[in-house]
């Protein structure tokens, strides 16, 4: 009897150090399943298509008027699936993957600038058909956001910033403080460990992700190191600033910032908000650089009280919100 015991005992564990080494090993075929069931969650699907050449995989979902969603530097479109729980039943979502990161994949020698991409954007959305849309990004999304709306003011009808990048008159944050002193750039990742460091940076209180999720995001970032340095080069280098961009731009905007954002210094809201007529500013409290992630629930109910007061009163400018 004990013999059969501790027979069963080594079986179990062998089947477990198998699953777990497979974990460690693979962690693609678990990443994916978390991926598809947090797209599920959010009512979105995974799609790709060409469009002059470049290969977009993006992520859409709902009904409604159309609403485009951008994701920052070395993200993908998944970040935005958990905020589209909340979005999803009042806007049509579309979430591309960006030239660089993600699934979609582009033209060799692509240009990176921001203002490159925005057109790029602007190509695509014209493949849908699709003339006037709401517009949100995070952080290099936003920066990306706001260089649309400025070539294309009539087709943009809101903004949503979510910590946009790019406000080079802002305090230096911890992230940048590193790049200007030339030590390794916290937001190229080369392997795992870079890679927790950075969610340390972007988050006050990291929500819960499976292992094997971020182990197979921190393989494909660190693949793609060379090119995101390249990619990081060009919009910090070759990129207007977003104030030019921001300067007599008509377009409403609800500017969002966690208040204990390391990656870009919250101040930057206050900047946005001094060269545009019709912001409306939200600082959270305790929260990181990636409030849709972090805070979705808050971050989307605080875009749809913004649209339906745009909706209600469309004479009037959104007034500042601290």
């Amino acid at each position: 009897m004990m013999i059969e015991l501790l027979t069963d005992w080594v079986i179990w564990l062998a089947l477990l150090g198998a699953v777990l080494g497979l974990v460690y090993l693979w962690p693609t075929p678990i990443a994916r399943v978390a991926q598809a069931y947090e797209r599920h969650r959010g009512h979105l699907k995974s799609k790709t298509e060409v469009v002059n050449g470049n290969c977009w995989h993006y992520l859409e979902g709902g009904c409604g008027e159309p609403l485009v969603l951008l994701h920052g530097f070395n993200g993908d479109s998944d970040h935005f699936t958990r905020s589209a729980r909340y979005l999803t039943q009042h806007f049509r979502i579309l979430v591309p993957d960006l030239p660089g990161f993600g699934e979609t994949q582009t033209q060799p020698n692509i240009s990176h600038r921001i203002e490159d991409v925005a057109q790029l954007l602007l190509e695509w959305l014209d493949h849908h058909q699709i003339e006037e849309f709401y517009l949100g990004g995070n952080s290099m999304g936003g920066y990306i956001s706001m260089a649309m709306a400025q070539k294309a003011p009539h087709r943009v009808r809101a903004l949503w910033l979510l910590a946009p990048g790019g406000v080079r008159s802002a305090p230096l944050s911890p992230v940048l403080q590193e790049v200007s002193e030339d030590r390794h750039n916290p937001l190229v990742i080369r392997n795992y460990k870079d890679f927790e460091r950075l969610l340390d940076y972007c988050f006050v209180n990291r929500p819960w992700m499976p292992k094997p999720l971020l182990r197979f995001l921190s393989n494909r970032a660190s693949a793609t190191c060379q090119s995101s340095l390249k990619i990081f080069d060009s919009m910090l280098n070759d990129s207007a600033p977003l104030e030019t961009m921001a300067i007599g731009l008509p377009t409403p905007a609800l500017i969002v910032w966690g208040e204990e954002d390391r990656v870009l210094d919250s101040a930057g809201a206050e900047i946005i908000g001094g060269l545009m007529d019709h912001t409306r500013i939200i600082l959270m409290p305790k929260i990181g650089h990636l409030p849709m992630i972090e805070a979705p629930r808050e971050s989307a109910e605080a875009w749809l009280s913004f649209t339906e007061n745009l909706a209600r009163h469309p004479e009037n400018d959104p007034k500042p919100h601290r």
